[in-house]
Order: C-alpha cells, then structure tokens, then sequence
C-alpha cells in the first residue's frame, strides 16, 4: 500500500505547477459556448426586429406613412446588429465557461473548484485538479452544446419572416393617399417657386415704397410657410385666399376713383388749345411728377406775357379739369384750382405754390398708382396659383363628387296602347351640391305617329320627354335639350312671360354641356372670385358631364 501511493504522489509531481492544463482544457468549451450564444442572441434579435418591423408595416396600413418600409428594414437590420454586438460584448470567461459547463455536465462544481485551486501545488489540489479534467475529457464541445436552433424557434422566425415579406409585398391601401400627397406637395411647391418669383420681382419694382414693400413681401412669405405646412387642397386654397385678403386690405380704398379723377383732369388738360396745358395733360396722364414740373415751369414763365383775358381763359380751362377731377381725386382738383386763381391774378409766388401743390398730388398720385399695380400683379399671380391648383385636381374632384353626391332615382309608370291616349310620370331626383332654384316650365304638346301622349316630369335639367308635354324644376343653369324632332310646335314659361317656341335641330346634350362649361370657366378664371366658389362651379358643371 505504502509502495503505492508513492507512484501516486510520484505522478502527481510530475504535472505541471501552473494552470495552463485547466485553461487549455476550458478554451475549447469557451469557444463553443461563445458560437452558441452569439447565434442564439442573433435569431432572437433578428425575431425581435422583425415583430417591430410588422408592427411598424400595421401602422403604416392605417395611417400614410412613406417612409415607413426604410423604417421597417432599419429597425430588422439594427436590432440584429445590436443583438450580434452584445453576443461579442458580453463573451464567455474562463471562470464563467467553468460554472456553465459544471452545470451542463452535471460536474458538481469540479471544475470552478479546480479553476479556484489553479494556482495551488498541494497534494490535495493536484488530486482535485486530475479528477476535473478526468470528468471533462469524458465529453466534447461539439456533442454536447449544440448550435442548432431549437425548432420552435425556427418555425416562429420563419412565421415572422413571412409577416414581414407579406406586409412588405401585399398592396397597402394608404398608398394612394401617400400618392395624392406627394402630388399635392409637388404641385405646392410649384406654386411656392412661382410665388417666391413673384417676390424676386417686388423687390426689383420702381415707383413703390419700400415700406409697402416690406408689407407685401411679409404677406407672400407667410403665404410660402402656409403652403409648405398645406396637408390638403384645401388648406392650401385657404392659405391663398387669405393672402389675397391681406393684400387687398392693403389697397387704396380711393385708388381707382383717384386714378378716374387724374384721368378725367388729364383729359380736359389735353383738349386745351394751349400747348403748355396740353402738355400739362400728357404729364398728368402719365403720372410724370417731373415733366409736371418742367410743365409748370413754362406755364409759369409765360403768364406775365399774357393778357388778362389770355389768363382768364388759361384759368377758366384749369377750372374745367379741377371740376373733371371732382370728388374723385380731392388734392389734385384742390391744387388745380389754387393754380387757376394764381394765374388769374398774376401772382407769380402763388402760381409757385399751386404748382408744388400739382407736384406733390401727381406725385402722389403716381406712388397710388404704382402700390395698386403692385398688388394687382401679386394678386394676379396668386390667383394663378390657386387656379393651376384647383385645375390640377378638377378631374379627382370630379370624379368623387360624382360617386359620393351623385346619386340618380328614377320611377317610371305609365299605360298607354297604340292609337289611344297615355299617361306617364317620370320623377328624377339629383344632388349636385347646390341648392335648388326654380327652372324652366314648359308645356307642348305633338303629334306622334302612333298617337298622342301626355307627360309630367321633374328632374335636373331634363327635358319633358319627346311628343308629349313636360314640365321642370331644375337646379341653378337650366338645359332644355328636345329628345326627337316632331310636329306641332310648344309653348314656354318663364318669369310668367309666355312665348312661343318654334322646334329646332336637335343637340347633344354633352355639346350644350361642354359650351356652357367653357363659358364658365372663362367668365370666372378672369375675375377675382374666390377659389372655393370657382371649385364649386368648376364641379357642378364636372358632374353635370358625368351624367
């Protein structure tokens, strides 16, 4: 016995006094759990960032959201990576491999004892060492820690994957909203750039304060930040029209009757024998402050060689253009009559303050004037702008009035047997939008040729119906279009005035349509009505060409 723990002991000191044999047998493990985890981590972050990616798809189903497939992939691919960067991070120690493989191999802590004991050289230690490693050599990394997935695993992952690709590749309703979006925005910034050309050329008008201005550009500028936070034409139409209200509060109230009075004083001026009255005139018309000035300077230097009779009639036509500018434009009529009666008497010094007075009344006149252009061309512009707006959408518009107000009844009962007398009711019923006004009534009667029938009907812009008498109601423009070209002739009531109607070629409804729709745009592109009024004409005659 004594011989025999001697070889033992003898054998024990023969292993090395350090722990290189313990880390040397535990690397392998390392590895293997290391590769274990950092896979096991991936699919579970890659199943992480896929489920928030679908949600991310759901939503974008419910609400427009463009950007929301980059968001989705992001989210995937990030969580994935965060999921992969924490495997590395968080890798396996020496003494951590130790307890998680006493666990799995069911060791009972031999080898985190012999990893604590590592350094020690004492017989009990080394006796403890060899049994650890003598357990560990009993099994390999790759038997026992398998890398392959769990398959509940592997279905879920492949369930989520196929969530993700079919919310990914199946059609999203919020599409087409997300479509009428960027076209609204590209049509916006059309107008923007349009706009902000308008501005480009403000700044560089003559004859205009800059006071003025800075008020206008003020107003387009704000306009500019309306349009770029416009989500709907509508809102965009608002913001439009509110510009325009700002600008015309910015109008001279008295501008055009001011402009009317220097018109109607520049006439009379013009028609004047006297060739510095007339040239007066010709200034004055063209609001040219220093040809005035030029102007009453000869007018000045030529009353003393006058007679007084010559300067009574000088004086009595100033008279007659200070009476043309009237109340209309109360300064220049003013100034012209302290000039008449400067002239009248000779007085050089007050012939010079009438003619500051003419000076600063054109010249006032002259700055009315270039503020009213200034903002008629804004004003124009930004009318342009919510035309090519409202334009751009006419069809759309149309075409959904048609499907949510459109909506056609008809009942029809009628008897009636060849040669012998019928009677028919038709009623029709439409809503354009529009309220309803009292239309045309008719009664006529024909001869058929089969034999005569008699007819009532109501209806949007119908007619009464052909060889028969009809009467109407109709909504706002009415449209009597007659169905066939019979004998006889009808009678018409309108206003309770009574004429008689003699038959006429028959005409394609669309064609009397088409004319009238043309006619109204003209009328209305051409004034200043605003924008949601136009809408509202524009699709009443849209609906009208879908029936």
């Amino acid at each position: 016995m004594a011989t025999l723990m001697q070889s033992r002991i003898a054998a024990l000191n023969q292993e090395p006094q350090n722990s290189e044999s313990i880390v040397r047998a535990l690397q392998p493990w390392q590895r293997r759990l290391s590769m274990q985890q950092t896979l096991r981590w991936t699919i579970r972050g890659a199943i992480t960032g896929l489920l928030l990616a679908c949600i991310v798809l759901l939503i974008s189903r419910l609400i427009p959201w463009a950007s929301a497939p980059a968001w989705a992939t992001g989210i995937a691919i990030v969580c994935t990576l965060f999921a992969i960067g924490a495997a590395i991070w968080k890798h396996f120690s020496l003494s951590r491999t130790a307890r998680v493989v006493d666990s799995r191999l069911s060791l009972h802590d031999r080898l985190s004892t012999a990893w604590e004991l590592r350094e020690q050289t004492t017989t009990l230690a080394r006796l403890q060492r060899r049994d650890a490693l003598e357990q560990l050599q009993q099994h390999k990394p790759a038997n026992t820690l398998s890398l392959r997935p769990q398959r509940f695993t592997v279905f879920f992952f492949a369930l989520v994957v196929l969530a993700f690709v079919l919310l990914l590749v199946l059609p999203n309703p919020m599409t087409a909203i997300l479509k009428q979006q960027t076209a609204l925005q590209a049509r916006i910034a059309k107008q923007i750039a349009a706009i902000d050309k308008v501005r480009q050329d403000l700044n560089q008008q003559a004859g205009i304060s800059p006071e003025e201005q800075q008020k206008i550009d003020q107003i387009l500028s704000d306009l500019e930040n309306k349009l770029q936070q416009a989500k709907t034409d509508t809102q965009a139409q608002q913001a439009i029209s509110q510009a325009q209200a700002k600008l015309n509060q910015q109008r001279d109230p008295q501008a055009a009757n001011k402009a009317q009075g220097n018109a109607d004083a520049s006439s009379a001026l013009q028609n004047s024998n006297n060739a510095n009255l007339k040239a007066l005139g010709n200034a004055l018309a063209r609001n040219d402050s220093k040809q005035v000035a030029n102007d009453l300077q000869n007018l000045s230097s030529q009353i003393n060689k006058m007679s007084q009779a010559q300067r009574s009639q000088l004086a009595q036509q100033l008279e007659n253009a200070a009476n043309q500018a009237g109340q209309q434009n109360q300064a220049l009529s003013s100034a012209l009559h302290q000039l008449a009666k400067a002239v009248t008497d000779g007085n050089q010094s007050e012939i010079a303050d009438a003619s500051n007075a003419m000076q600063a009344a054109t010249s006032q006149n002259a700055d009315t004037q270039a503020k009213d252009n200034s903002i008629n061309q804004t004003a124009q512009s930004l009318q342009q702008a919510a035309n090519n707006l409202a334009s751009s959408i006419d069809g759309s518009n149309s075409q959904n009035q048609q499907q949510s107000q459109g909506q056609d009844q008809n009942q029809t009962q009628g008897q009636g047997q060849p040669g012998q007398q019928g009677q028919g009711q038709t009623q029709g019923q439409g809503q354009q939008g529009q309220g309803q006004d009292q239309g045309q009534q008719g009664q006529g009667q024909g001869q058929g040729q089969q034999g005569q029938g008699q007819g009532q009907g109501q209806g949007h812009g119908g007619s009464g119906g052909s060889n028969g008498a009809g009467k109407n109601q109709g909504k706002n423009e009415q449209v009597t279009i007659p169905g066939q070209t019979s004998a006889g002739s009808s009678t018409q009531s309108a206003d309770n005035n009574t004429g008689v109607v003699q038959q006429g070629n028959a005409v394609p409804y669309s064609q009397v349509v088409e004319q009238y729709n043309q006619m109204a745009h003209d009328a209305i592109d051409n004034s200043n009505v605003n924008p949601s009024l136009k809408d509202l004409v524009h699709n009443y005659f849209n609906s009208l060409e879908g029936q």
